[in-house]
């Protein structure tokens, strides 16, 4: 498949995903994401970034470090603060950089008790 063709079927599948419910959608980021097939990485991070619905958001966040091998992910996770409020999705941003590998154990315990520096 070429790069035209997977964009363009990334985008169809985004655009059917945002004609769903909130419920239908974290329906299919479960499926989605739990399947760790990379194609449904661009769906993932669409709804990390631009969900409306804070439980979508969580919902893909718990599950993209499956996706870890994706060129984009790690900088995507570690620039997410241009989009939004990183501190709006804890604690599963800080598992996220954590299962990622983009921040330590320590660290993330450090984080999720407050005592990060």
């Amino acid at each position: 498949m070429s790069e035209t063709e997977s964009n363009d079927s990334e985008e169809k599948l985004i655009e059917k995903f945002l004609a769903m419910n909130a419920d239908n959608r974290i329906k299919k980021i479960m499926v989605y994401g739990d399947s760790g097939d990379l194609r449904y990485y661009e769906l993932l991070k669409y709804s990390i970034i631009h969900d409306p619905d804070l439980h979508a958001k969580m919902a893909a966040l718990k599950r993209i470090h499956l996706f870890k091998s994706h060129a984009d992910c790690v900088l995507m996770l570690t620039s997410i603060g241009e989009y939004i409020n990183p501190k709006a999705l804890e604690p599963y941003y800080s598992m996220a950089l954590s299962k990622t590998g983009i921040i330590t154990l320590k660290e993330f315990e450090e984080r999720i008790n407050g005592t990060a520096k």
